[in-house]
């Protein structure tokens, strides 16, 4: 939420068509993962077989779109371990949390309209035409 309480654009858009308990496909579609909650914080993904929870506050996720901006597409390169490399997802969203969440952050996003992904090697993703204005 801002300063002022008003929820950020992110949250707005995650909010009207992500809910808890929406148990969504990794972006390969060989896993899946689930969203334990969404409150004033951010949102608390459940990941892997032992359903580590994972929680994104909405800073981190409402700076997205900026990181995206006048960009093309973006790979998203999620890696296991807490380096990254420079201008991909992983590299922005390890400035605020040390795991590995950018595939799953990116189909988040793309189910709430801010992105698009490429699901192609190597996935990508991108600044939807519409959600140019976050």
């Amino acid at each position: 939420m801002s300063a002022v309480g008003e929820p950020g654009p992110v949250e707005s858009a995650v909010r009207a068509r992500v809910k808890p308990g929406a148990s969504l496909p990794t972006p390969t579609g060989r896993g899946q993962f689930t969203i334990a909650s969404i409150d004033g914080t951010g949102i608390v993904l459940l990941l892997g077989q032992k359903e580590a929870r994972t929680p994104i506050s909405w800073a981190c996720l409402e700076g997205v779109p900026q990181f995206l901006r006048g960009r093309g597409w973006v790979p998203i390169a999620g890696t296991y371990d807490t380096s990254s490399a420079a201008g991909t997802l992983d590299a922005y969203l390890k400035q605020f949390i040390n795991r590995a969440t950018a595939g799953w952050v990116a189909v988040i996003l793309e189910r709430a309209g801010i992105v698009v992904i490429d699901r192609g090697r190597p996935a990508a993703v991108k600044l939807r035409r519409e959600a140019a204005d976050l």
